[in-house]
C-alpha cells in the first residue's frame, strides 16, 4: 500500500498547480488523473475551452516554472478590454493607460494544464497516476484510503478534491452544495476573422444574455454566445453558413466577416459547496464552486 502526505484527485489546471506548489514545499504528493491531456502540436486547431488569465495568474505560473513552457506553445496577449450594454456607453480599459505591456492573455485550458504537467518530472516527491480513476474513498481526519479502478490502493493524510463540478471526493465527504440553474446555455464558437483584432477582448450585454469576443492566435477568435437553451439548440442545428449569418446579424458590427471553424455548448449552473473541508479532505476549484464564466477571471 502506497503512502502519501497528500493525494490530489484531479490533474486539471487547479489540481496540477496545487500539486506542484505542495511538491515545491517538500510534501509527498500523488496526483490521480484518469484522462491524460493530449500533447500539443502547433498544427492542432484551437481548443474551444480557453481562459482569460491576468498578471496575477501569470505570476503564479511563473512561480511554478510553467509559464515559459506555456508561452512556447500558444498564447494570445490582449491590451484592450471593452464592455457595454448600450453602444453609446462603453467601459474601456487600455494597457497603455496602466503602463502595462498587456492586460492579460487568452490561453487554451489544455495548454495551461500541459505546462504544469511538464514540471511534474522535476520532483521525486510527486507521483502522477494517470489513466486510472477513483473507485472508492474511505475518508478519515488523519489517514484516508483511496482505491483506484485498477485495484491499486493509496493511503493519504489529506485528500484534495480537484475533480470538477461533479466531484466524487465532495460526495464521499458528505459535503452538500447549494445550486441553481441560470436557465441559460453557453455556446463557444471558434472563428476565423477577416479583421485583425487580436489586441482586444469585449463583452456586450443583451436582453437575452452576454456575447463576447476573445482573441486567439492568428486571425482567429473565440465567440461566446449566452442564450436560452432553446435558442442554443437552434444555433447548434444550423449549418456553418447559417450559423455564420446568425453571428453577423446578432453580434456587434466591429466583429466583421467570419468563418466558423468549430463550436460546442454547455449548460450554466451555479454550485457552491457548503463546506470546503471535512473528514480529512479539502475541495478546490470547480469542486468547491462553479459560477457563470463571465463572472470570473483566472
Amino acid at each position: 500500500m502506497e503512502q502519501f502526505e497528500i493525494a490530489v484527485v484531479g490533474g486539471g489546471m487547479v489540481g496540477a498547480a496545487l500539486a506542484l506548489g505542495l511538491a515545491k514545499q517538500g510534501r509527498s504528493v500523488a496526483v490521480i488523473e484518469k484522462f491524460t491531456p493530449k500533447t500539443f502540436d502547433s498544427s492542432q486547431p484551437m481548443d474551444l475551452r480557453v481562459s482569460a488569465i491576468s498578471h496575477r495568474s501569470v505570476d503564479l505560473l511563473e512561480s511554478l516554472d510553467a509559464w515559459q513552457e506555456i508561452q512556447a506553445m500558444r498564447v494570445c496577449p490582449y491590451a484592450r478590454l471593452e464592455t457595454w450594454e448600450a453602444d453609446t456607453c462603453r467601459i474601456r480599459f487600455n494597457a497603455k493607460e496602466l503602463a502595462l505591456p498587456q492586460l492579460g492573455y487568452i490561453v487554451e485550458n489544455r495548454l495551461i494544464q500541459l505546462g504544469l504537467w511538464a514540471q511534474f518530472e522535476r520532483f521525486d516527491n510527486l507521483k502522477v497516476i494517470e489513466g486510472d480513476g477513483v473507485e472508492s474513498l474511505e475518508l478519515s481526519p488523519n489517514n484516508s484510503t483511496i482505491t483506484l479502478e485498477s485495484g491499486r490502493v493509496l493511503n493519504s493524510g489529506l485528500v484534495v478534491g480537484a475533480d470538477g463540478a461533479n466531484s466524487r471526493v465532495r460526495s464521499a465527504a458528505g459535503i452538500g452544495i447549494t445550486a441553481w440553474d441560470y436557465r441559460q446555455e453557453c455556446m463557444l464558437i471558434n472563428v476565423e476573422t477577416e479583421l485583425p483584432q487580436q489586441d482586444i477582448t469585449w463583452q456586450w450585454f443583451t436582453t437575452s444574455g452576454p456575447r463576447s469576443f476573445l482573441p486567439l492566435c492568428g486571425n482567429q477568435g473565440s465567440l461566446v454566445w449566452y442564450d436560452s437553451p432553446k435558442r442554443i439548440r437552434q444555433l447548434k442545428a444550423m449549418t456553418p453558413a447559417q450559423l455564420e449569418q446568425e453571428i453577423i446579424t446578432h453580434f456587434p458590427k466591429e466583429l466583421g466577416s467570419i468563418k466558423v471553424l468549430q463550436h460546442g455548448s454547455f449548460p450554466l449552473t451555479r454550485r457552491h459547496a457548503q463546506h470546503y473541508h471535512k473528514q480529512g479532505c479539502v475541495i478546490v476549484g470547480d469542486a468547491a464552486h462553479t459560477i457563470n464564466p463571465l463572472a470570473g477571471r483566472e
